[in-house]
């Protein structure tokens, strides 16, 4: 038993706690050492050992479930290779991941852009309609209608950011599926999207805003699957409409708030 120490020096040789031992030795990561003929417990280099290869691979990043599983069965070589290669892609993954959001910061930081208003941030539903027009569509919408493109994004945001009781992702799932079978009707809607820009320029008493709000709701009906989908959603109830034309009169100009209002109580009125 020379070569045996109580748990208390135990404890101090491996800069360890009572607490923290007595919890190893509970979930099985330590096995119960021997006992003196006094009933001391004892500790010796296997224990040495395990505690000095739990201190490793916690400093890998391991938990006490990982930890637990490699030392359950140290002398097969292929478990420990699994365990630490598991290990290897988890941080090979939170290595991307952090790139991405590095990436995304330096991005705000180069264009020193106020995060609440940043279009580089996409949207999971923008990125959504990107993954299924395609990089090529919504490059050919930025370069048609500029000024949309970017108040569209930001508008997405705004929904994806707040729970305002409807699944508006479904819906615009739904009406990038179409478009993307229906190119022709996605031009049309393209081309439309010329009303906004002139609306931001547009007083809010202007008549021109019922004109293009009709024009607009004639092509909605020129494509019926469109206006189905549409009418489908049935807007937002107040006070959460009040707080949504709040929140983006800094994104939309009040002609073009108007102008929405007008689209949906015309279609309305047509059911």
């Amino acid at each position: 038993m020379e070569n045996r120490i109580k748990i208390g020096d135990f404890v101090k040789l491996t800069g360890s706690t009572l607490k923290t031992i007595n919890y190893y030795h509970k979930i099985g990561l330590l096995p119960v050492p021997e006992r003196s003929a006094r009933g001391y417990r004892l500790y010796g280099p296997t224990e040495l050992n395990r505690m000095r290869l739990i201190k490793r691979l916690k400093s890998l990043g391991l938990g006490l479930k990982h930890i637990k599983e490699i030392m359950g069965d140290l002398q097969n070589p292929k478990t420990w290779r699994e365990v630490l290669q598991s290990l290897r892609l988890e941080l090979l993954n939170q290595k991307k991941t952090l790139e991405e959001r590095m990436a995304k910061i330096d991005t705000l930081l180069s264009e020193n852009a106020l995060l609440l208003n940043e279009d580089s941030l996409d949207s999971p539903s923008f990125q959504m309609i990107t993954e299924i027009l395609g990089a090529d569509q919504i490059e050919k919408y930025a370069r048609t209608c500029p000024e949309i493109y970017d108040q569209h994004r930001k508008l997405y945001g705004i929904l994806d950011d707040f729970q305002w009781g409807e699944d508006y992702r479904e819906s615009f799932r739904a009406l990038a599926e179409y478009f993307k079978t229906h190119p022709e009707h996605y031009q049309l809607a393209l081309d439309s999207g010329a009303h906004w820009a002139k609306l931001s320029h547009l007083s809010v008493d202007d008549p021109q805003i019922e004109a293009l709000a009709r024009e607009s709701v004639a092509l909605i009906n020129s494509m019926p699957p469109v206006k189905e989908l549409i009418c489908k959603h049935p807007g937002m109830k107040k006070p959460l409409e009040s707080l949504y034309q709040e929140i983006v009169a800094d994104v939309l100009s009040p002609a073009q708030l108007k102008y929405q209002q007008l689209v949906e109580k015309f279609l309305s009125s047509e059911d």
